[in-house]
């Protein structure tokens, strides 16, 4: 075999490992699924009952890894393509767990979450889930003890709204929960024309 046959074999080796890359859909996927989990825990910021979004999470989070994991699963059913390394499923499972038996998790039930996608990203060297999963996890810290909350009852506030109640409305967390998923949507639709154009190359 000449020097050009081995160099045309290994870029077609190289070519096949992006394209297989990019049609597991390594970062559009969960970053869809969190997001959308996101947007959906605006309605419970519309209940008078503030546990029910901790409880919401606390399901939530585990769910998430498990509609990742059948995801991957119906998918490398037909098309041949897994999940790549880190399991969603066991993930999910010890997600569960943990959040059963070690009650303080609840408090920090977001970043405990972030970490679980961060860990499957560093496992599949994937950088941009890694900066997303961080994002999550901090971003969700800072949304359960009412960080944007606060800038947004200033913001009101400043702009002369609600002046009675010093710029306070109701509502207000919902808002955060929507714009806070709608990012991480907006981040999978990047990587997914990410996956795309790599695919196509």
């Amino acid at each position: 075999m000449g020097t050009s046959d081995s160099g045309e074999m290994l870029d077609e080796v190289g070519r096949l490992k992006r394209l297989a890359w990019a049609d597991r859909r390594p970062s559009s996927v969960p970053l869809y699924i969190f997001g959308a989990l996101a947007i959906l825990s605006a309605a419970f910021e519309l209940s008078d009952i503030s546990v029910w979004r901790l409880v919401y999470w606390l399901i939530a989070g585990p769910t998430g890894f498990f509609l990742c994991a059948a995801w991957y699963k119906n998918h490398r059913i037909t098309s041949g393509v897994g999940a790549g390394r880190g399991s969603y499923m066991t993930t999910g499972v010890v997600l569960l767990i943990s959040f059963v038996f070690v009650i303080p998790l609840w408090i920090i039930a977001l970043p405990t979450i972030g970490f679980a996608l961060l860990v499957i990203a560093v496992r599949q060297r994937n950088t941009y889930l890694a900066i997303c999963a961080t994002f999550f996890g901090v971003t969700g810290f800072l949304v359960s003890i009412f960080t944007f909350d606060n800038q947004l009852y200033r913001l009101a506030h400043y702009l002369g709204y609600f002046k009675s109640a010093d710029g306070y409305f109701s509502g207000a967390t919902a808002m955060v929960d929507v714009m806070w998923g709608l990012l991480m949507v907006a981040a999978g639709l990047i990587a997914h024309r990410r996956e795309v154009m790599v695919a196509n190359a």
